[in-house]
């Protein structure tokens, strides 16, 4: 994504300033894994784990569900698609200037944990990657955080302050006076934090030791229904992701006109950071496929132009949803 390295035209404002790169995003981090990065003793997590305990001393987001957005940040993040991996503004407190690294890698949030500017297989990658892996792991991330925060045996004044809350949740926090500024209103803070207040790393310290000692099987057994449903599903994403089978019956996916040049086409079909190329001979073929089977559009293809098309360059068309399957028709009713 930096200028200069991808072949071919293409349009300036889809590259990314080298210097931030995609680090313009703050992850929300659940309180098992800020514990999990507090723990890691590693000199070389030193400068990401200080960024952490800079975050818990500012307070803003800070509650016992974990790290939030601050606002300011959100509403900024969410306010131009444009902004990101081109905003210095946006830069990540976690990201190391030194070597261009994130500092928390090794416990980074769902998020960052499936996000790619490209995918290996394009559209069926994403689907893998944010369509359902994301929304499995996103999913055990609240309510891992919520059983941790039980499991520390809060009182019940403390309980009823937080569930409320948009930590709890999982919505969007409420713009304030204060969130605008970026500062907490220590009564309030008081009130999130209870008989921890004073001692949020010993709770987030506590909330790692508990996860780290589950299984798989525990984890979605303490998870909703949600997360078993998402983690059904990756199993099906991941199963379509490494299938090399074709669909019986292709017809044109959606795509977006970026440019033409010397023959070359360049479109985006299923994310505006991976577009394809692709040869003006191949556009000029796309309308073979009507709808009708696969095979057959091939050997039309041949018989009336001359060409074959590879086999591997009609899986990267559907790959990238270039191609879609066409719908199922249903047979005619027999004339009564």
């Amino acid at each position: 994504m930096c200028a200069g390295t991808a072949e071919g035209a293409g349009a300036a404002q889809y590259y990314f300033d080298s210097v931030i790169k995609c680090c313009t995003y703050i992850p929300e981090l659940p309180n098992f894994l800020v514990g999990r990065i507090l723990s890691d003793n590693d000199p070389g997590a030193e400068a990401g784990r200080a960024t952490v305990i800079k975050r818990i001393a500012d307070r803003v987001g800070v509650t016992p569900m974990g790290l939030a957005q601050p606002a300011v940040f959100s509403l900024l993040y969410h306010g131009s698609e444009q902004s990101f991996g081109r905003s210095r503004t946006l830069r990540c407190p976690h990201y190391i200037d030194e070597g261009g690294r994130c500092g928390i890698w090794r416990h980074r949030d769902a998020t960052c944990a499936t996000w790619f500017c490209k995918h290996v297989r394009g559209n069926l990658g994403y689907a893998f990657w944010r369509e359902s892996l994301h929304r499995l792991l996103s999913a055990i991330e609240s309510d891992l955080a919520r059983w941790c925060f039980l499991e520390m045996h809060p009182s019940n004044e403390l309980l009823e302050q937080l569930i409320g809350t948009a930590a709890w949740t999982s919505s969007t926090e409420k713009v304030t006076g204060e969130s605008l500024n970026n500062t907490v209103n220590p009564e309030t803070y008081a009130r999130l934090w209870g008989e921890w207040r004073g001692r949020e790393t010993e709770f987030f310290h506590g909330c790692a030791n508990l996860v780290s000692r589950l299984s798989w099987t525990d984890v979605l057994a303490i998870s909703g229904p949600g997360a078993k449903a998402y983690a059904r599903l990756t199993k099906q994403a991941y199963q379509r992701l490494i299938s090399s089978d074709l669909p019986p019956a292709l017809k044109v996916g959606s795509m977006q006109l970026v440019q033409i040049q010397h023959g070359v086409t360049r479109i985006n079909t299923y994310s505006s950071y991976d577009p394809l190329d692709v040869p003006q001979v191949v556009m000029e073929l796309l309308p073979y496929f009507d709808g009708r089977a696969t095979e057959v559009a091939l050997s039309s293809i041949e018989e009336e132009r001359g060409v074959r098309l590879d086999l591997d360059l009609i899986c990267k068309m559907v790959d990238f949803g270039l191609l879609v399957p066409a719908a199922k028709t249903q047979p005619p009713s027999p004339a009564p």
